[in-house]
């Protein structure tokens, strides 16, 4: 997961809560992007959480693109119903529709300033059966790809080249579907059955939404003036070697109708601002600092005087990191701030709850086969809830109405206490679970895959910060090391699921201190990854802060590039490794920087 990932899919994505932390020594333990309280030790202390209905603000009428693609899915019904055993059982048409602006400026100069739209139609057709369809794993093919996405029409009055083209997108698929379910049947008499026979697509009730269409409301010129100004914050800064300000904004509306009765039209803003800039340490080592601030609004976007603060930080941080001395090789006890647990669990838990990981068997099925069993302390529960709008004030990236495969977003219930309760689900069963709970996610033209949301993890015994921090030095001293380490901001990490793989993860801090057991100040070090696997590293948890913090990012898996979020306290583990980052060994540059007089000007 990236916070300053390009955003690909157009959803709903969300503010990333507040700053990050300074580069001196933290004074305290609870991170700016949470909101400590005074609890007493051991007090139970839930998030606060806004949500959405999803059906509420639905209108009466579709617009015209949804209508003349339910027009045309009845036409192609009635036609391939011919088809006898290879007619479809069933299909549908997705659309979207997506606008996006992108600025750019570099030390107060204009880089790029673009606006864009496109129309994209996916068409899905299965062959088959809900037990049994062209979707079924296979030698010869690998799941049930869509067509690839087709550029239609942006003109609404263009309705028949809209039917023509998703009359040629579902021969297309038409065709790709029934050649390989006859592979499938095929294969059925010479190859061993996976283990997990639940079938291949599960039966949902049909929806109706016809929700407002989205339109950008970002201010061009406007933004064009900020990003200037912002960026010319970093001129005179000698020990940056590059920088930048990005302003992004999306709106996207969402028509989607299958031949199950489902009928969706959902549009959804997105906006960003990213402050970026890069150092190098004396030792080679290359030094990266994000700052990232989305909304579901133009108007949730930061005031000028609040980014200016991030760039600030930025430069600040990027200059201790850069003095900073380089880590060493770990294992003991360390403490996660609220923003690090959330990656942390995503990357060491989220990923391998995903429903088809259950099932598909290259993967490595960590928790398949655990429903009923305690995987973590007693104290923590985990959910996924799309239907979350808002943390704190803040807007939540994974936030959604209905999932890409027309499935109403809803809570999936996975820890409780500490035991395995149940997956992430698409529309694809697994052992045990035979209905999808609406994380069915996709960029447009892939199969769409279990994906996490808004991934929430809850303590019910949590210390105050001053009190976590002392148990962490409690557990270095009783280990005999002479430091712990507080990961304090993290800038993303990944994981690898696969049975062929280590099925280890990673997780990349970039504000990393070491707290000595004889009571030194806290050092900042560079240079270091979290490591492990997940059944190892998730059983090391033995303490919760009472400080829920928010991670807004973006997630890369085999169904494209989506929105999460994950909100988490922070924890103590009695045991975490970590290795040193790849440093490289190029040296700063030679010359020093042209010089250059610090823009003040504010639009």
């Amino acid at each position: 997961m990236n916070p300053g990932a390009p955003r690909r899919r157009t959803a709903t994505v969300a503010l990333v809560a507040g700053a990050l932390w300074a580069c001196a020594p933290p004074a305290e333990l609870a991170p700016r992007s949470s909101r400590a309280r005074a609890t007493a030790a051991g007090r139970s202390v839930r998030p606060a959480f806004e949500r959405v209905e999803p059906t509420a603000g639905t209108q009466s009428e579709p617009g015209p693109p949804l209508a003349a693609l339910v027009d045309e899915l009845a036409r192609a019904e009635r036609a391939l119903k011919a088809e006898g055993e290879l007619a479809p059982y069933y299909m549908a048409y997705s659309l979207t529709d997506v606008g996006g602006l992108e600025i750019e400026a570099r030390y107060g100069a204009l880089i790029a300033s673009e606006v864009a739209r496109v129309r994209l139609l996916t068409a899905d057709v299965r062959v088959g059966s809900y037990d049994l369809d062209s979707t079924h794993p296979s030698e010869q093919t690998y799941g049930g790809d869509f067509s690839i996405p087709e550029p239609v029409p942006l003109d609404d009055g263009a309705l028949a080249v809209l039917r023509r083209q998703a009359w040629l997108a579902t021969d297309t698929a038409y065709r790709a579907a029934s050649q390989r379910y006859l592979t499938i049947k095929g294969e059925a008499n010479v190859r061993v059955d996976i283990e997990d026979q639940t079938g291949d697509f599960s039966r949902e009730e049909p929806v109706i939404y016809y929700g407002r269409r989205a339109e950008l409301e970002l201010d061009r010129a406007v933004w064009e003036a900020r990003a200037r100004a912002l960026s010319a914050r970093f001129r005179g800064r000698g020990h940056l070697i590059a920088s930048s300000v990005r302003v992004e904004g999306s709106a996207a509306t969402r028509f989607l109708a299958s031949s199950e009765g489902t009928r969706l039209q959902s549009g959804t803003t997105g906006y960003r601002l990213l402050v970026q800039a890069e150092a190098r340490a004396n030792d080679g080592m290359r030094l990266e600092r994000t700052e990232v601030f989305d909304a579901a609004t133009a108007g949730g976007l930061p005031p000028l005087a609040e980014a200016e603060a991030a760039v600030e930080r930025v430069v600040t941080e990027l200059d201790a990191l850069r003095r900073a001395p380089p880590a060493e090789p770990y294992v003991g006890p360390a403490i996660l701030l609220g923003r690090a647990a959330g990656v942390f669990f995503h990357e060491a838990f989220g990923h391998r709850v995903e429903g088809e990981r259950q099932k598909l068997e290259e993967e490595g099925q960590t928790f398949a086969k655990k429903v009923g069993h305690k995987i973590l302390p007693d104290f923590i529960t985990i959910y996924d809830d799309a239907t979350l709008s808002r943390f704190e004030g803040a807007d939540l990236n994974g936030f959604f109405r209905f999932d890409d495969e027309g499935v109403r977003a809803q809570r999936a219930s996975l820890v409780e206490a500490g035991v395995l309760k149940g997956f992430l689900m698409s529309r694809v069963p697994v052992r045990g679970v035979r209905r999808s709970n609406g994380h069915g996610r996709a960029n447009p033209g892939a199969t769409p895959m279990a994906r996490q949301a808004n991934l929430v993890i809850e303590s019910s015994r949590t210390l105050p910060a001053v009190e976590l921090k002392r148990r962490l030095v409690a557990e270095v001293k009783q280990q005999k090391k002479p430091y712990g380490l507080l990961f304090a901001e993290i800038e993303g990490g990944y994981t690898e699921t696969a049975r062929e793989s280590t099925q280890g993860f990673k997780v990349m801090p970039v504000l990393v201190y070491r707290v000595w057991a004889d009571g030194r100040p806290d050092e900042l070090i560079r240079g270091v990854d979290i490591i492990g696997t997940p059944l190892t590293a998730l059983n090391t948890i033995v303490a919760t802060g009472d400080d829920y913090a928010l991670f807004n990012g973006m997630c890369g898996a085999a169904s494209g590039t989506v929105p999460v979020s994950a909100i988490a306290p922070s924890l103590l583990l009695e045991r975490i490794e970590v290795a040193l980052r790849d440093k490289g060994n190029e040296r700063p540059p030679v010359l020093a920087p042209p010089s250059a007089v610090r823009a003040k000007g504010t639009p």
